[in-house]
């Protein structure tokens, strides 16, 4: 009986203690609890952007009861049932009313409602490794078409690290509590038209940035004034509070030794000089760097760099995606390398001719955030391969893409004047790669010949020029093939590299 009644109160024990560990997450109720979370080591960054997506999503009444505005069940913003099957919260209530947990926050998630830009492509600073996730408790006050569905606890939670070998589990050493007090404070900081005074912002939650550093992130952030200011409270300030003094002002310093040029007295133009200075300094600091743009996945722009010297490593560089060489607009696609002496990145950019990666010093802008800063070298334009010779006639044939999709290009010489004759039965198919049979294109991505469209892009003194775009995404190993009636095969292009 002794042995028996040990067993039941060990049994006992262990249940209490599984109970009582579900519910062991710390609770988050302001912006100044947010602070103390060691953003950046062990919780990525972007997850602070993705709860801010979040409460400027929801509707919270005066009563501070959340609704839901968007439909979990058909996927909205990628968002899906969450089964909770490892225990990491409280099990869901029983009774008539019915509960349910979901999860949103997957950036690879496709669906009709996407999370906005600055939650997919955010800036370098903040770019995570789609860990990070939100997960809600739904209570549905009828089963009816009209539910009206609301949230009574949110979470912040991530997946655990590849390396640590739990699969797609979420760890519960940091998943935390949002309370809907979080929420409503996180709500001042919306972005757009609603957007309120950054000053009163600042004062309101208790900030010491100053007037200076408030024009600062109003320039760094434009529309997203406030969601800047908000990561500058929860981030920069917690790390001047930490250090009891206040966050200093980075400095420029000077990295480059002194050189002297001297300036053509012929120059007319202020612009000529600073074009001539630049591209002497540039000269001055040729590095061995190499920069690439190749094909990635899906049609897109992947960057490739090596060889990056060690003293630029240490010093911080990104590399930077522009449309062309002569394109002077940063766009939002860049890489930071870290340490990284080589390495690549697939963008979200689709590939066309012209991309062109630049290595670029990391510019440190009020205090935390980094921006793209000088130039140090750049890459060649990618380039479409070049057109071949179609065996026997005057026309050449060449693969080319266009927003990521494999297209082709005839070029025709301007004598051979009966050339709609001569290819009315020919035909141009696209292939998956060049050990495919000539009937075995890809699903219906081929068109007559005769009916390629006249170039917009191309003109040319020699040659007519015509397109015609597929639907088949470019990738490694694409190739077009032009055949004269049924197999006769007249040309093949050169695999897509």
């Amino acid at each position: 009986m002794t042995r028996m009644s040990g067993r039941v109160t060990s049994c006992c024990v262990v249940l209490f203690l599984t109970l009582t560990c579900v519910s062991a997450q710390q609770k988050l109720n302001s912006i100044n609890d947010l602070k103390k979370i060691n953003f950046g080591q062990y919780v990525p960054k972007h997850i602070l952007l993705l709860l801010h997506w979040f409460a400027n999503t929801v509707d919270i009444d005066n009563n501070d009861v959340i609704y839901l505005t968007f439909d979990p069940n058909n996927g909205d913003y990628g968002s899906h049932h969450y089964g909770n099957y490892e225990g990491l919260l409280d099990p869901l209530p029983r009774g008539n009313v019915r509960y349910r947990y979901y999860t949103v926050g997957n950036l690879n998630q496709n669906s009709p409602m996407r999370l906005p830009s600055y939650v997919i492509h955010p800036p370098a600073e903040f770019v995570g490794r789609n860990r990070d996730r939100i997960i809600f408790r739904v209570r549905e006050q009828n089963t009816g078409r009209q539910a009206l569905q609301r949230i009574d606890r949110v979470y912040l939670t991530q997946h655990y690290e590849t390396s640590e070998n739990q699969g797609t589990r979420y760890d519960p050493d940091h998943t935390y509590q949002v309370t809907t007090n979080l929420l409503r404070e996180i709500t001042q900081f919306s972005v757009g038209e609603d957007q309120q005074s950054l000053s009163e912002l600042r004062d309101r939650f208790g900030s010491n940035a100053d007037d200076s550093q408030l024009w600062d992130i109003k320039n760094i952030w434009g529309d997203l004034a406030c969601l800047g200011l908000l990561l500058f409270i929860v981030i920069q300030e917690k790390y001047s509070s930490n250090h009891h003094t206040r966050p200093q002002r980075s400095l420029r310093r000077k990295v480059q030794p002194d050189f002297v040029v001297n300036i053509p007295e012929d120059r007319q133009n202020h612009m000529e000089v600073e074009r001539w200075i630049s591209e002497r300094f540039l000269q001055y600091e040729r590095v061995d760097a190499q920069l690439e743009v190749t094909t990635g996945r899906n049609g897109k722009a992947r960057i490739v760099w090596s060889n990056i010297p060690e003293h630029h490593l240490k010093n911080g560089v990104m590399a930077v995606l522009f449309k062309n060489n002569e394109d002077q607009e940063a766009s939002r696609t860049y890489e930071s390398i870290g340490n990284r002496e080589s390495g690549s990145c697939d963008t979200s950019v689709p590939l066309n001719e012209g991309l062109q990666v630049r290595l670029h010093k990391v510019r440190i802008q009020c205090c935390f955030w980094r921006g793209v800063g000088e130039e140090i070298c750049r890459g060649p334009e990618f380039k479409n391969p070049d057109a071949v010779n179609i065996r026997g006639y005057n026309a050449r044939l060449q693969l080319f893409a266009k927003d990521g999709k494999a297209c082709a290009r005839l070029f025709v010489k301007k004598t051979f004047s009966e050339w709609r004759s001569e290819f009315n039965k020919s035909w141009v198919g696209f292939y998956a790669s060049a050990d495919r049979a000539t009937n075995d294109y890809q699903w219906w991505q081929w068109q007559w010949a005769t009916k390629f469209r006249p170039s917009t892009d191309v003109e040319d003194s020699l040659y007519y020029v015509y397109e015609y775009h597929s639907g088949m995404a470019i990738a490694p190993g694409v190739q077009a093939r032009f055949v004269l009636g049924d197999e006769e095969v007249k040309v093949r292009t050169p695999s897509w590299r």
